[in-house]
């Protein structure tokens, strides 16, 4: 899978030229530079794949894209989160049929927390931003997190050699998600280049906090026992061709849906 990575030109494009509600930009100020993060609300499936006619641009990477400015706005630096993926069965390009043959990377555990990741500002300043901002608690929770000379060391060095480090964030207070976890924890659940896109391999990294756990099955394991399993979100399928896919449970949907 090769990664479109839009400017901030076509991000905005992107947003003035779809139905209104599907894309949006927030704007922030922090330490006096301009921060945009793109992200979305109702798109569907082809608003992400065909945002604008006759481009090849799409908008899979609208999901918290940020980009911080320097130099009077003149120029900025992007920082990649996760690209858009979808559910098995969501649509039709994603039934387990069409996948279930495709040679698997790995299958981890679909944490049921906070999106959360790290942008170092231009004066050296590193802060958490989720998919749609700064300042909520969610923010405030994951910022401690720098305190840690071990966490602010690796976050540090994946930002200065081009590599967003992605967070989940989940807490033990059951308010706050359907899994009851017994703590609170920053889980590190994946590595992405962020000059390329491409998704960079756990394993190949030593890392001070929590890796995610990973699934020793197979898709068409998780997919049988997908209605009867507790207690888990589910799973996040990533293919060798950087696809991904997530499996939820139908315990943790039936819970969801009561909300």
């Amino acid at each position: 899978m090769k990664f479109y990575l839009p400017t901030y030109k076509e991000c905005k494009e992107i947003v003035e030229l779809n139905p209104h509600g599907c894309f949006y930009e927030r704007r922030h100020v922090i330490d006096d530079y301009e921060i945009s993060i793109f992200s979305y609300r109702h798109a569907k499936y082809n608003n992400f794949i065909l945002p604008l006619e006759n481009s090849n641009v799409n908008a899979l990477e609208l999901k918290g894209l940020t980009f911080v400015f320097e130099d009077n706005n003149t120029s900025y630096r992007r920082y990649l989160m996760l690209h858009k993926f979808w559910e098995i069965d969501q649509y039709e390009h994603s039934r387990y049929e069409l996948f279930k043959d495709n040679p698997v990377k790995n299958i981890t555990i679909k944490e049921d927390g906070f999106l959360v990741s790290f942008i170092k500002l231009p004066n050296g300043t590193i802060i958490s931003n989720t998919k749609t901002g700064f300042n909520d608690y969610v923010n405030y929770v994951a910022n401690k997190y720098l305190d840690i000379k071990e966490y602010y060391d690796f976050i540090n060095n994946c930002i200065d050699s081009e590599i967003r480090p992605i967070f989940e964030l989940v807490f033990s207070n059951s308010n706050r998600g359907i899994v009851n976890y017994t703590k609170q924890s920053l889980i590190l659940t994946k590595l992405r280049c962020n000059k390329t896109g491409t998704y960079l391999n756990l394993s190949d990294f030593d890392s001070p906090m929590q890796k995610v756990g990973e699934c020793h099955k197979n898709l068409s394991d998780i997919y049988d026992i997908k209605d009867t399993t507790d207690d888990i979100e589910g799973w996040i399928v990533h293919f060798e061709n950087d696809e991904i896919l997530k499996v939820k449970t139908k315990w943790w949907r039936d819970i969801d849906n009561l909300y």
